[in-house]
């Protein structure tokens, strides 16, 4: 994802972070890695994705928010998702 451009299209890089994010209790501690990786590359002012971006990406947050919250969350995944929190605050300032 470091490439620039991304090797994915921004769409696929939205889509990505939100199917992710729908089914993040199986296998969270990859998933908050991919996360951030993909969070890191989408361009929210991309006229692509700037219509679904800011909708998609606070779903995202609030899934984050409940998982914080939830009961047998590691030490280390609670790290993860304040840096991911941090990736998607963000892209909701950014977005249109």
């Amino acid at each position: 994802m470091a490439m620039s451009p991304p090797p994915l299209s921004q769409r696929v890089l939205l889509s990505l972070l939100q199917q992710l994010a729908c089914d993040i209790s199986k296998e969270t501690p990859r998933k908050l890695e991919w996360m951030t990786t993909v969070a890191a590359a989408i361009q929210p002012t991309d006229q692509m994705i700037a219509y679904y971006a800011r909708p998609t990406v606070e779903q995202v947050c609030e899934i984050l928010n409940h998982l914080r919250s939830s009961a047998g969350v590691t030490g280390a995944e609670i790290a993860s998702i304040r840096v991911l929190m941090h990736v998607v605050n963000y892209l909701l300032v950014t977005c249109k």
